[in-house]
């Protein structure tokens, strides 16, 4: 009875049912990005929404904008934000369709830029910002969430709470508080978090409070949880140089720091940051990092040194994995070539050696190649990493990545990259048909030489959209040899979108089926959720899955999303009989914008 009321509570709480999102453009990004992960399992995106979604309310203006700012935007390469810039230089943008003057910018790629950018003159007074006008002219941001997850066979309490109040200025002053509730745990024990950030602030380009992230160089000192590796979008590869920014998550994880830190900037061609996290990391054991990171840029060349030190709080560095961390990172663009890389050292036992080296060559247009080398060492011990790899860890791996991505056909996109390392290989290629209207393909093979065993897969993928509706069929499928076996795996499945064209309602259907019988056949989907949630499940056993989202914007203030979700098994965990034949999932959210 218990159970039934929780989920009668959620559904009372968004009976009306659920908000018109930003738009089609917007959303479409935000899959592709999921798309391309998806394949590897849950990544940490919940941040990268919420950054896009805040750029999209407060567009960056082309002709009064930097590397760093630009940066935001995962979906651009380095050698993009270079080729915008460098037009910006030369002559301002009078209209937003010059980006199509840029020869490293593809039509598609334009449609996807659109969302977050405007052109726009500055004038110097605008670039003052006046505490007295933080507080008037500041959005305010609520939302509540509540799930009940896998209510038919989770023992204890399926309940899942989150609360979150989020301030922002113009993106320059931003504020926020997190309570955060998992299931399965007493109502007393939740996580709770916040943070505080201001951007260009007299001298100082960035100052964060509270929980933040630390990205510098190729993520080999400390790198962004959101590490974009072996996918299609082969020239983003390995892109990790963020700096520091706010964690709006809560949880017990090494992707983000507890304190403080600034990044000012002491000439017109270098910055200095600086951090100091302190976290308890079990009970009465309290972690201390001191980090530090110098960047220059002079021209075509960038370079960096960054410092980490660890400390637990009796002062015992022997502890702390990686106690110290050091490294440098430069990047020279030499025309059509772009060079980088970065090298650090751990102390441990013994101190560890970790490199990562890349090139980049354009030798004509609409054809980009990458190739990049990597060394870790054994001893090579830092939870802060996260660069290019192949395992979990920065530690005990060295191979070497290729990479190309063909755009000289009209529509079409082909892109292909080989990662060989000394345990294993990867490779996959991918053609993606992307017309002017409403419509676009794709299909992915994979091949996948890991722990022994071998891995075959293979997605098609078709989005098209007319008028309020918005179509999307996908399969997926696999073959697997291990041990001398071979097993497959399969899923497809058909999305039905419908946006009302007077009143702002958004619905959202999927049909699955899956015949997944072996755990190395598992099959990972991306799925559409309430906002600021993502999944990207698997789907395991022989099946069929369902769900639906509805948004609902009541008016500028409320808006309200539901998401429910079953799972029917024909045949699940063929060892463990006692198992449910169904799992069901709700989630809800209420939002408030003042």
């Amino acid at each position: 009875m218990r159970k039934i009321r929780h989920i009668f509570f959620i559904l009372l709480l968004c009976t009306t049912c659920i908000g018109r999102a930003q738009s089609f453009a917007l959303e479409n990004i935000l899959e592709d990005i999921y798309n391309q992960l998806s394949e590897e399992g849950e990544v940490p995106l919940e941040d990268v929404q919420e950054e896009l979604l805040d750029i999209a309310v407060h567009p960056i203006n082309l002709n009064h904008t930097n590397a760093d700012e630009l940066s935001r935007l995962h979906f651009l390469s380095d050698e993009q934000i270079d080729a915008i810039l460098l037009y910006q230089y030369q002559h301002p943008f009078q209209d937003i369709y010059e980006l199509q003057l840029i020869d490293c910018l593809k039509d598609y790629e334009i449609r996807n830029l659109l969302p977050f950018v405007y052109v726009g003159e500055i004038k110097e007074e605008e670039k003052k910002m006046y505490f007295r006008e933080v507080f008037h002219y500041a959005k305010h941001e609520i939302t509540l969430r509540a799930d009940a997850r896998n209510i038919e066979d989770f023992e204890g309490d399926p309940m899942y709470a989150k609360l979150r109040y989020r301030f922002n200025y113009q993106n320059r002053v931003q504020a926020g508080v997190t309570i955060g509730r998992s299931i399965g745990v007493p109502w007393q024990d939740i996580d709770y978090g916040g943070y505080i950030q201001l951007k260009d602030i007299g001298p100082t380009k960035t100052m964060v409070a509270g929980n933040y992230q630390a990205s510098f160089g190729y993520g080999l000192v400390v790198g962004s949880p959101f590490k974009r590796g072996k996918t299609a979008y082969i020239q983003s590869t390995a892109k990790t140089d963020e700096g520091l920014k706010k964690y709006s998550s809560v949880g017990d994880s090494y992707n983000y720091f507890h304190g403080v830190g600034a990044t000012a900037k002491v000439s017109h061609w270098a910055d200095v940051s600086a951090w100091y996290s302190l976290r308890e990391e079990k009970e009465d054991e309290w972690h201390h990092v001191v980090g530090v990171n110098a960047t220059g840029r002079w021209k075509r060349v960038k370079v960096g040194v960054t410092a980490v030190e660890n400390i637990s709080d009796n002062g015992n560095r022997e502890t702390v994995n990686g106690k110290a961390v050091i490294g440098a990172n430069a990047r020279w663009n030499i025309g059509k070539v772009d060079l980088w890389g970065e090298v650090a050292t751990s102390q441990g036992a013994t101190w560890g050696i970790a490199g990562i080296s890349g090139v980049r060559y354009t030798p004509i247009s609409d054809v980009n190649l990458l190739g990049i080398y990597r060394y870790y060492s054994a001893d090579y011990d830092n939870p802060y990493a996260n660069a290019l790899c192949s395992w979990s860890r920065i530690r005990d791996e060295h191979g070497g990545y290729f990479g190309v991505e063909y755009n000289r056909l009209k529509d079409w996109q082909l892109s292909a990259f080989c990662d060989v390392w000394k345990t294993g290989f990867e490779t996959m290629t991918q053609a993606d048909f992307i017309p002017q209207k409403g419509y676009r393909m794709h299909t992915r093979f994979r091949v996948k030489h890991k722990d022994e065993k071998d891995t075959y897969s293979m997605r098609w993928n078709m989005l098209y959209t007319f008028g309020q509706w918005k179509m999307k069929t996908q399969a997926d499928g696999n073959l697997v040899q291990a041990k001398g076996e071979w097993t497959y795996g399969w899923s497809i499945f058909q999305d039905v979108e419908y946006r009302f064209a007077n009143v702002p309602i958004v619905i959202q259907l999927r049909a699955q089926a899956f015949d997944a019988r072996q755990w190395n056949n598992r099959v990972y989907i991306y799925e559409n959720d309430v906002l600021y949630a993502y999944s990207i499940p698997f789907v395991y056993g022989l099946g069929g899955r369902f769900w639906l989202n509805a948004r609902y914007k009541i008016n500028d203030t409320f808006s309200l999303y539901l998401r429910v979700s079953e799972t029917i098994y024909q045949r699940a965990w063929a060892w463990e009989h006692d198992k449910k034949s169904t799992r069901t999932d709700v989630h809800a959210l209420l939002r408030v914008n003042l």
